[in-house]
């Protein structure tokens, strides 16, 4: 009853990319992106399970990679949504009874860590809902509807949210129901539903400069150089 199981996300449409490949299936240093935390996630001590989440014309070929390599951790596949809610969604309706934490994970992440891993489930033991967040170190401004700067907001209390992010899967489910009733499906992250409903106050802990998300083409090529350094 106390399992604790990883979600990985790899379904998403990699619009902002522009390429027909979904990006946690690119290339990166001879594999493909997802699998770098994947791997992470897998020889994590105290992740039991992982949630394989992938696009519907991925399935077959990933079920197939599935059996052929030697896995360290029970991995189940599951076909994504149409949205990053829908998917998450997907993967939470494969779980059993059997679990009592959650992490969830953006493929489209690579350098993820096991420090990072280990913060989110130790802060879990005092908290219901986790994120890993980084401090704006950027001016910010909000823009009225001609374009114009409206006004500055204070960036020392502002944070750039990451993946992981932890649950109590009571709580993240019972998020998951709540919007689907209402059809509210826009989320742009779990901790965001999570607090839009009240359910659980979203402690923040200090995520990493490195665990970028590969957004653009651009972000490929930060990724790649710090891949060089990793290995160097």
């Amino acid at each position: 009853m106390n399992k604790t199981i990883a979600i990985l996300l790899a379904a998403g449409k990699s619009e902002r990319f522009r390429n027909e490949t979904p990006k946690p299936f690119l290339i990166l240093g001879g594999k493909a992106i997802y699998q770098y935390s994947l791997s992470v996630f897998e020889t994590h001590p105290e992740i039991d399970e992982i949630v394989f989440v992938v696009p519907q014309e991925m399935l077959l070929v990933e079920n197939e990679k599935l059996k052929k390599e030697k896995r360290l951790k029970t991995i189940h596949l599951v076909e994504g949504g149409e949205t990053r809610f829908q998917s998450v969604k997907n993967a939470l309706d494969h779980l059993g009874a059997n679990f009592k934490l959650v992490l969830i994970h953006d493929a489209a992440r690579p350098f993820i860590t096991k420090d990072l891993i280990d913060k989110c489930i130790q802060n879990l033991s005092q908290n219901k809902a986790v994120s890993c967040a980084i401090e704006s170190t950027d001016t910010l401004v909000f823009a009225n509807e001609k374009g114009f700067a409206n006004s500055f907001p204070d960036r020392s209390k502002l944070y750039r949210i990451q993946t992981p992010q932890a649950f109590h899967l009571d709580v993240l489910k019972k998020g998951y129901s709540l919007a689907s009733k209402e059809e509210k499906t826009d989320f742009t992250d779990d901790g965001s539903m999570i607090s839009h409903y009240n359910l659980a106050p979203i402690f923040l802990i200090p995520g990493n400069e490195k665990n970028i998300k590969i957004t653009f083409p651009f972000d490929l090529e930060i990724a790649e150089q710090i891949l060089l350094k990793k290995r160097s």
